[in-house]
């Protein structure tokens, strides 16, 4: 027997017994954190015998169960089989547990903490278990006839549902199986946080996590019969329908008002699902209102852009003191947010209590931040081209080719409205109406009259407007008569002829225009006009935006005040010419701010919300945050929305686009090349137009979709692998690590670079799956030539949208083309790439119930127009085109379900082929025959593609839930395939 042998058989002290076991069991805890589950319970097995020789054999022992229930937990929740999970016996050892839990006094912190933790594990067990019944109803049916199983192992879910003593129960029916084992997790958590409510002091933290609990395990099953209503089978049904439904949504808004009472931040996120509850359960609406009360006002920031976007809906009346309080003590926090639902609430409203309502916030909102609305019509003015665009665009709706109902007295407003927009600077301010004042807001109003004088601003001419009034405005007049008298007789066609003549001359006079005061000099003559002191309360004064958040309460002294502007502007040459403008901050710093006019980027200003909320998922995860590893995260940035036609998105230093920094990396020689005829998007157009005409010779016209579809019907997988090869040929396949390597000042620092790329690119590649973020074209990414590390930009088509609504469906899950794999090689991407994935992945996976949640919220969100969205920021679909969108209640729901599936494990294909039936271009009877090939070609080749051979090994069930190896392994096949690349839409250069 060797001296270790000895060692370890020796008995010492109790004391230090105690501490033996306490470490070991630490072990199994961080083992079990990093998924290294065989460790874990070699652990737990090597002190199994030595609990009851401890100080505290009680406690160790509940320690010793928690960690045996959640490592089998964790272990089985990749697989759908329920015979693995039940075979382990954790029902068994939970049932055991509740026994030791209940004879356990909570009086400290440790004790709490392993109160809270039981709760969990019977919510995790819980619903687990209604997840494989809800996937396999037979499931516990047929274990519980499984002759090879032994007696031990029979009848554990009725023990558990009903007690050790009660041994008359049995219910085999999965109705009643999930039935019953919601209503005991429910249960199970009510009466924990009770007996923690006694004496709170000191566990606030522990309780808000055990109601986040509560709340995640009532709404995720809410949500799910919420998606599946229409189904009349489904089992949700029997849970919620009737008087359960509104007791269980009251629950939940309970749960997450209670956790942000103590501080949870993760209740501050499931807040803006609480809107979505009172307004599908109205009942509930009296349950929210005193307990709003109890929160800090500051906790709601994050939430501000859903809040205002209720003020048309029944819950707004208690949302008001809150609203009302937030105006008061932070109002540069709810100006963007309020003046974006403005927009759109103020027409739509009919209820005449709220939308006095509406009016009186919007006047305690400009009173206490008068210079924001000049703020916004300067930045307006940075952008005539897109202002003179949507002037167009309503006169063409006042404008009807019936001359005898037109709106002349419109038409003529509409036509002052031009002149003042775009022959004027002027920034008009809207005085406040003090007689209008008098008779509808009451006298506790009255707080936000401050005396400030708000004059109106002189008219002053800028170079852009002066010219271009002088160059068009005796055209304007001939066409529609100084005073707009000739709008009875003037034609629709002669209007748009001399109009697209006026935006032709104002792009030119435009053009190159790169001073600040050549757009407006309200900024440059505000901020000199200022002599007050810094630091003085005032409310003529703007706060850079972006700086609220919910995660701490806000310090105002110590925000940073905008003091002045750069006088040079950087106009990029895309599309809508968005500006970049640099403020000057009172901390002598400059900040950039790109200014976006004509888009809406509200969709952006969401998406950066849902990497925040999976940053923290990551955040959390061990396996992410390893010592000797990259940090990691998602790289966010600002994005603020002050209407639907303009915004402001915090600018990134140190970046360049993907494309740029690859188009730089040419040789001579092979820039010579591409210069004669050879460049590859035209090579890769002339290959997909003449597949079409050699298998349509006779065709007249056609379309993108009848174009791309023909790639799938006439040419073989080898005939598309060769042209795409041909493509391939004249681009030097390492372009973007020659970009590397000048980026990097020695063998070392490629080496960092290298790495920092790899780690990023993986977490924006899971993060862009699960979010379903399509068109990731070359110019959608950026790169930090600091650090290496992507960032994705311009998120217009998100929740697979481009598979269901463009003319040619993206059928790649994420990008991993030819530059980007071979800048990771030698080892590709089965190396780090890969790896990190897998990390993300099961981060994500294993949190999915706060992405739902909030995806749930944003898909369905009321001011929110995801799909036309879609269509408009994509260049694929041209003027011509047009597609018939199903209702907004049916998408929403199809995402939602499109998002689980992904969360769950299903394999990427199976999503790819159900979201390409959905495309409404595909659904004309000529193109049948394509969509069964796309189909084909998602599904893969059983003989080269993973994808293909786990569907064939897992037969029937398509939906089988795979691990996170193979979901990610499934993923890069999928993205990899030649076979689906040589076939994708020609503007995302997948042969790059």
């Amino acid at each position: 027997m060797s001296f270790t042998s000895r060692l370890k058989a020796t008995d010492f002290d109790p004391l230090l017994i105690d501490y033996k076991v306490q470490s070991s069991l630490d072990m199994a805890y961080c083992a079990l954190r990093q998924r290294n589950f065989k460790l874990a319970l070699t652990k737990l097995n090597d002190t199994r015998n030595r609990l009851d020789l401890c100080q505290n054999p009680l406690i160790k022992s509940i320690y010793w169960n928690e960690i045996y229930c959640d490592a089998h937990l964790k272990r089985h929740q990749s697989q759908s089989n329920l015979a693995n999970l039940l075979s382990t016996l954790v029902a068994k050892e939970l049932t055991k547990l509740e026994l030791k839990i209940n004879s356990m006094p909570v009086t400290d912190e440790q004790s709490a903490t392993l109160n809270s933790t039981y709760i969990q594990l019977n919510a995790q067990f819980c619903r687990t278990i209604i997840d494989y019944l809800l996937e396999q109803p037979k499931a516990y049916s047929d274990y519980e006839h499984d002759e090879k199983i032994s007696q031990a192992k029979h009848r554990q879910l009725e023990m558990y549902v009903y007690g050790l003593d009660d041994q008359n129960n049995t219910m085999q029916k999965a109705d009643s199986l999930i039935k019953e084992l919601f209503h005991k997790g429910v249960n199970i958590l009510k009466s924990n946080i009770e007996k923690q409510e006694t004496n709170r002091t000191g566990k606030e933290t522990v309780l808000s996590r055990d109601y986040n609990e509560l709340a995640k395990f009532c709404d995720d099953y809410l949500r799910r019969y919420e998606n599946n209503e229409d189904d009349t089978q489904h089992p949700m049904r029997h849970l919620f329908a009737g008087h359960n439904g509104k007791q269980i949504a009251e629950l939940i808004i309970h749960s997450v008002l209670s956790s942000m009472k103590y501080g949870s931040n993760e209740g501050v996120k499931r807040f803006s699902r609480i809107l979505q509850i009172v307004e599908l359960y109205p009942n509930t609406l009296e349950s929210i209102a005193n307990r709003l009360q109890e929160i800090p006002c500051w906790m709601f920031f994050d939430c501000l852009y859903q809040i205002t976007a209720h003020l048309d809906k029944p819950i707004a009346l208690k949302l008001y003191p809150l609203i009302d309080q937030i105006v008061k003590s932070y109002p540069q926090s709810i100006v963007y947010p309020f003046k974006l639902s403005y927009e759109t609430l103020q027409y739509s409203i009919a209820d005449p209590t709220l939308k006095r309502n509406l009016e009186i916030i919007r006047h305690k909102v400009d009173r206490q931040t008068p210079l924001v609305n000049e703020f916004i019509q300067a930045l307006n003015q940075l952008n005539p081209q897109q202002q003179l665009e949507s002037w167009c665009k309503e006169l063409y709706q006042l404008l009807t080719n019936d001359l005898q109902t037109r709106d002349i007295e419109k038409l003529k407003t509409h036509l002052k409205k031009f002149k003042d927009v775009l022959f004027s600077d002027a920034i008009s301010i809207d005085e406040t109406n003090e007689e209008h004042a008098s008779t509808t807001m009451t006298s506790q109003d009255s707080v936000f009259n401050d005396g400030t004088d708000h004059r109106l601003s002189k008219t002053r001419l800028t170079s852009i407007r002066c010219q271009f009034k002088n160059s068009v405005e005796k055209d304007l007049d001939t066409l529609f008569g100084k005073q707009g008298e000739l709008f009875s007789t003037v034609l629709l066609t002669d209007v748009k002829i001399v109009l697209s003549s006026i935006s032709t001359k104002l792009k030119s006079i435009s053009q190159d225009k790169s001073n600040i005061n050549d757009y407006s000099t309200w900024f440059s003559l505000t901020f000199r006009q200022q002599h007050r002191a810094l630091g003085t309360p005032s409310t003529r004064e703007i706060e850079i935006p972006g700086q609220y958040t919910s995660k701490k309460k806000p310090l105002l002294e110590h925000h940073i005040k905008i003091v002045g502007f750069d006088e040079k502007i950087l106009v990029l040459h895309s599309l809508r010419l968005p500006k970049r403008l640099i403020i000057r901050g009172h901390d002598e710093n400059d900040y950039r701010f790109l200014v976006k006019g004509g888009e809406d980027i509200r969709q952006d200003q969401r998406i950066q919300a849902l990497f925040t909320i999976m940053n923290d998922l990551y955040d959390n995860d061990p396996n992410c945050n390893q010592s000797n590893a990259s940090h990691v995260c998602i790289r966010t940035y600002k994005v603020i929305p002050m209407s639907s036609k303009l915004g402001m998105i915090e600018w990134l230093d140190n970046t360049r686009p993907l494309k740029e920094l690859i188009d730089e990396c040419y040789t001579k020689a092979e820039q010579d090349v591409i210069s004669q005829g050879q460049h590859p998007r035209k090579l890769f157009q002339d290959y997909v137009t003449g597949a079409y005409q050699r298998a349509k010779p006779t065709a007249k016209s056609t379309s993108n979709t009848l174009m791309y579809a023909e790639l799938f019907v006439s040419l073989t997988k080898n005939e598309v692998r060769e042209e795409f090869n041909k493509v391939q040929a004249v681009i030097p396949s390492d372009l973007l690590r020659r970009a590397y390597y000048k980026m990097a000042n020695s063998h070392e620092g490629f080496y960092t670079l290298r790495q920092q790329f790899i780690t990023s690119y993986a977490i924006l590649c899971t993060s862009h799956y699960i979010l379903g973020i399509g068109d990731r074209h070359q110019s959608n990414f950026l790169i930090d030539t600091t650090s290496g590390q992507v960032i994705g930009i311009d998120f217009g088509s998100a929740f697979n949208a481009a598979t269901i609504h463009l003319p040619v469906p993206e059928l790649i899950p994420i990008r991993l083309t030819r530059q980007l794999t071979e800048l990771m090689s030698p080892v590709g991407t089965a190396g780090l790439f890969r790896a990190t994935m897998v990390h993300t992945m099961n981060a994500l996976r294993e949190n999915s119930d706060l992405l739902l949640s909030t995806m749930n919220v944003f898909i369905k969100e009321p001011l929110m127009e995801w799909v036309e969205h879609a269509l408009k920021t994509s260049k694929q679909v041209s003027q011509s085109e047009s597609s018939p969108i199903r209702s907004d209640d049916a998408y929403a729901k199809d995402r939602i379900r499109s998002a689980r599936l992904k969360l769950n494990g299903i394999n990427p294909a199976v999503i790819t082929a159900v979201d390409l039936k959905l495309n409404n271009y595909l659904r004309p009877a000529a193109l049948k025959d394509a969509l069964r090939h796309m189909e084909k070609v998602v599904g893969g080749d059983q003989t080269e593609n993973k994808r293909a051979q786990i569907l064939v090994r897992y037969g029937s069930n398509r939906y089988h839930q795979l691990t996170v190896d193979e979901q990610v392994d499934c993923i890069i096949d999928q993205a990899t395939d030649i076979d689906i690349l040589a076939r994708s839409w020609a503007g995302l250069e997948t042969f790059m």
